[in-house]
């Protein structure tokens, strides 16, 4: 399965990981590296001085134009 996730890709939350990681829901990021896991990415939060890898289902390209914040109705 060809992804387009690729070092220097600006990244966001995608639904599935905001469930599964509340914590890190609103985010949004670069990918900076691979993983040791074959299904995982490091992103390097904005923020954040240390990298986190998460699965690549986790997280969604975002596209250059669009808005980082998710349309939900959970509070912020």
């Amino acid at each position: 399965m060809k992804s387009n996730l690729a070092v220097g890709v600006r990244v966001r939350m995608s639904a599935l990981g905001a469930s599964r990681c509340a914590r890190l829901a609103n985010k949004t990021g670069t990918i900076v590296g691979g993983s040791v896991y074959a299904n995982s990415v490091s992103v390097l939060f904005d923020g954040n001085r240390t990298r986190t890898t998460i699965h690549r289902e986790y997280v969604e390209v975002l596209l250059p134009g669009l808005d980082a914040t998710r349309d939900s109705t959970a509070p912020r």
